[in-house]
């Protein structure tokens, strides 16, 4: 009667305990992992990119290995002979990996992303025709969430095709319609003037703005085009930014714009 009570009393609180202990070793570890791949520090080999990808890829698995084992833990609680289901896996693997082949397939896929380096959290991506920031990058899937907040899972291995706008410097382009009323020479002038002050209002451009000449005429404008290299990601920011700055100089200058006069009316 003593013995069942004591294994009662064993089944009803190590399983309590490994969860317990499970938890707190998974924070533990995470905490670790965390504090090791900081992406607000430097590091000699990898990037923050890479550093906030590789963040989360240990701990998603951390998280599976601590629970996976814990699970056995508890089932050896019970009586269950772990040690025969793990030597069953052991035999029955070829049968595990033709059911779990896409799963085996997402695992690679991810593998394959952050070494290669194709893209990373924090980029902002293109894949098939979803365009968003990544959010986390784990062993079966990516997390994508648009400028408008809806998040997109998407399967490892089903990324093929990878837009990625964050691993080069981006390019603005402002086209600027000067009304045909305008000195189109006078027009030129003015915005070369302006383009060479934009670099230091704007602190996302990494060049100065070039003023490329008439991009097209019509019988109501000439349209000038603009042209500034930017860091990643920031080209609509900047584009917005130098389109201000134009309005602001053509205003000031008496030049009309077909297109300040086309969204005044809006």
């Amino acid at each position: 009667m003593k013995i069942f009570g004591l294994q009662l009393v064993k089944e009803i609180y190590m399983p309590i305990i490994i969860i317990i202990v499970s938890i707190v070793l998974e924070k533990i570890i995470q905490g670790i992992i965390k504090k090791t791949f900081n992406p607000s520090k430097k590091h000699k080999r990898f990037d923050a990119r890479k550093l906030k990808t590789l963040r989360s890829l240990f701990c998603n698995v951390t998280k599976y290995v601590i629970w996976v084992l814990a699970i056995l833990s508890i089932l050896s609680v019970f009586g269950v002979n772990t040690a025969a289901i793990i030597t069953g896996l052991g035999v029955a693997s070829l049968v595990i990996g033709l059911a779990f082949q896409d799963i085996l397939k997402d695992i690679l896929v991810g593998v394959s992303i952050l070494f290669e380096n194709q893209f990373a959290v924090g980029d902002l991506v293109e894949i098939g025709n979803f365009q968003g920031t990544v959010i986390s990058l784990g062993l079966k899937s990516t997390r994508i969430r648009a400028y408008t907040g809806e998040v997109k899972i998407i399967s490892n291995r089903n990324i093929t095709e990878v837009i990625n706008y964050s691993l080069e410097s981006g390019l603005a382009v402002v086209d600027v319609p000067v009304a045909n009323d305008a000195s189109s020479k006078k027009a030129e002038n003015i915005l070369k003037l302006n383009a060479a002050t934009l670099k230091e209002k704007i602190p996302d451009l990494i060049g100065e703005v070039e003023l490329l000449g008439i991009q097209n005429i019509s019988d109501s404008s000439i349209m000038f085009r603009l042209v500034g290299k930017c860091k990643p990601t920031t080209n609509y920011d900047v584009e917005r930014a130098i389109r201000k700055e134009i309005k602001d100089c053509l205003s000031k200058n008496g030049i009309k714009s077909s297109y300040i006069e086309v969204h005044n009316e809006k």
